[in-house]
């Protein structure tokens, strides 16, 4: 983006926007995942992890949401991805 200043063009940086959230359906459990510290994107993913039911919330571990949020965003994200791409077919306790 850039802009006229004293008659010179100058290159603004585009702040990032808050995700919007306000066409995104969530579980009743998505606002405990915040309270618990969890950042909004990693709430997001988990949230969405539940909707599948690849994992209910009653499965969840408290060490796992612990474990999450000592991550980075992008670490706590990239296991949650590595989560849903698992085959857990065959195994009988789900807890991440």
């Amino acid at each position: 983006m850039a802009n006229q200043v004293n008659g010179n063009a100058v290159q603004l940086k585009e702040e990032e926007e808050p995700m919007d959230t306000s066409s995104v359906t969530h579980t009743e459990h998505y606002k405990t995942l915040i309270e618990a510290g969890l950042p909004q994107k990693v709430a997001e993913r988990l949230d969405e992890i539940f909707q599948t039911g690849l994992v209910a919330y009653v499965d969840l571990d408290e060490r796992a949401i612990d474990a999450l949020r000592e991550f980075n965003e992008e670490g706590a994200l990239s296991v949650l991805q590595q989560f849903k791409e698992s085959d857990l077919s065959h195994v009988q306790v789900r807890s991440l």
